[in-house]
């Protein structure tokens, strides 16, 4: 019971990170909304609700740090990955230039083609406090049920 409820919400949260990330104008391959999934595992009286996706959300939410090795071979790497990162957006910005500037520089976030939030606008306080309240009723009933058991043996 505990289960399908935590996993339904955790689907629902990924249906929402999905629309937040489209409303953000974040979308260029849509590898984030294909690859985003929720995992809801149990062992014993145990659930646990993991929600995973590409690296690139972290970037999306936290953004990134220059890289520790800055040389044209690093620009070169990263511009060659963002050539198709540029088509799928449908841009027009040189991605070597773009490169250089992520390898030296990172990205901050948010910035004028990021506000910021893509992930903590819908995981949040609010998020994990909902979720406790559909849980409550449930929980209770197992703790009563344990502390039965108990008095029972």
């Amino acid at each position: 019971m505990i289960a399908e409820k935590v996993k339904e919400y955790g689907d629902k949260a990924v249906k929402d990170l999905i629309d937040n990330y489209n409303k953000l104008g974040l979308r260029a391959s849509g590898r984030y909304a294909r690859e985003l999934k929720s995992v809801v595992t149990t062992s014993g009286t145990k659930t646990n609700l993991k929600i995973t996706g590409p690296i690139e959300a972290y970037f999306m939410e936290h953004g990134r740090a220059p890289n520790k090795v800055q040389n044209h071979q690093a620009v070169k790497n990263m511009g060659w990955y963002l050539q198709q990162w540029v088509a799928d957006k449908g841009i027009d910005v040189n991605p070597y230039a773009a490169a250089h500037k992520i390898v030296y520089e990172g990205i901050t976030v948010p910035n004028p083609h990021n506000p910021g939030g893509v992930i903590s606008d819908i995981i949040n306080d609010q998020w994990f406090t909902e979720l406790n309240k559909i849980l409550g009723t449930d929980v209770i009933t197992r703790i009563e049920s344990d502390v039965l058991k108990q008095f029972k043996s």
